[in-house]
């Protein structure tokens, strides 16, 4: 990554953990709106020094954003909403998402939020990534079953939608190990990876028998 888009992606960063976020879940539904008294320009300036200025030269430059669509992510929405962007003299495109890591990968998109396990699927794969900050301290993580799984060791045999490489991972990891499953070896699972919506679909056709969220 260029010292540029470092430069723009911490400023970015740092315009992200100015919002609070929630937990994560789909709010599309949601239709509370509550107006506070808030200036970007106030908040913006309070990093400023931290920050310094945006070389001349790439003030023209269009940052690509990804999220996906999780509360842990609404920051893009309200960093542009709320003019903390432009604030920070930053010209963004925010883009939802399902394949952030692949763009970045690809250099289409310049920065994104993604789950720690999925940051370090994608540099064991290569992919040429830097963390520039967190925003958030915890979450919740889930290994679905059907009802068809009554205990841990029925899992094996089963077709699981838990990623690609999921030996990789520390989550399916910690959890094989605290249901006293193996971790991964030949013929113990048939694992597909697939987005969480689609495995949950799958889950109700009695496509999968087990995915994680």
């Amino acid at each position: 990554m260029t010292m540029r888009k470092r430069l723009l992606c911490l400023m970015l960063a740092a315009s992200m953990l100015i919002v609070g976020l929630t937990g994560c879940k789909d709010s599309s539904n949601d239709t509370n709106t509550v107006q506070v008294d808030y200036n970007a320009e106030e908040e913006v300036a309070k990093y400023k020094d931290y920050l310094g200025e945006i070389p001349e030269a790439d003030k023209d430059y269009v940052v690509e954003l990804g999220y996906r669509n999780c509360d842990h992510m609404v920051a893009a929405l309200v960093g542009e909403g709320s003019g903390i962007f432009d604030a920070l003299g930053l010209t963004v495109n925010i883009t939802k998402t399902g394949q952030i890591m692949e763009a970045m990968a690809s250099g289409e998109m310049d920065v994104g939020y993604q789950g720690i396990q999925g940051a370090i699927l994608s540099v064991n794969n290569g992919a040429p990534l830097f963390m520039a900050a967190a925003n958030h301290l915890g979450g919740s993580e889930y290994l679905v079953v059907s009802n068809d799984i009554q205990e841990p060791e029925d899992l094996i045999g089963k077709k699981l939608a838990i990623g690609n490489e999921p030996w990789k991972s520390p989550q399916w990891s910690n959890w094989a190990e605290d249901l006293g499953i193996p971790v991964m070896t030949e013929g113990n699972y048939e694992i597909v990876d697939m987005g969480e919506t689609d495995a949950l679909l799958a889950m109700k056709a009695g496509q999968v028998d087990c995915f994680s969220t």
